[in-house]
């Protein structure tokens, strides 16, 4: 408790934390233990502690992720073709 403690007082150090650096301190690997282990060396999973993640109904939302309001509409099949043309047409009209 008192390594940390120091340390914070005397400024935090820009280098990247390992286990071999920081003392006092277990990095992790940011995953929670869904389970415990059993005596004869199994793993019991406990259904309570497993994420679960709510997704809320978007059936009637207007907006898509990620995606501009000012974004224009495609319509048939689309390839990378069409993309890199498409492309080099914005590039010489912004050169013209």
């Amino acid at each position: 408790m008192f390594g940390i403690t120091k340390c914070i007082m005397r400024g935090s150090s820009r280098q990247q934390l390992t286990s071999k650096r920081g003392r006092n301190f277990y990095k992790g690997t940011g995953s929670g233990a869904m389970g415990r282990h059993t005596k004869r060396g199994g793993y019991l999973i406990e259904w309570e502690k497993v994420r679960s993640f709510v997704v809320p109904d978007l059936t009637d939302f207007k907006l898509l992720p990620y995606v501009s309001r000012s974004t224009q509409k495609t319509t048939g099949a689309f390839s990378a073709k069409d993309y890199f043309m498409k492309n080099e047409q914005s590039a010489t009209d912004r050169i013209a």
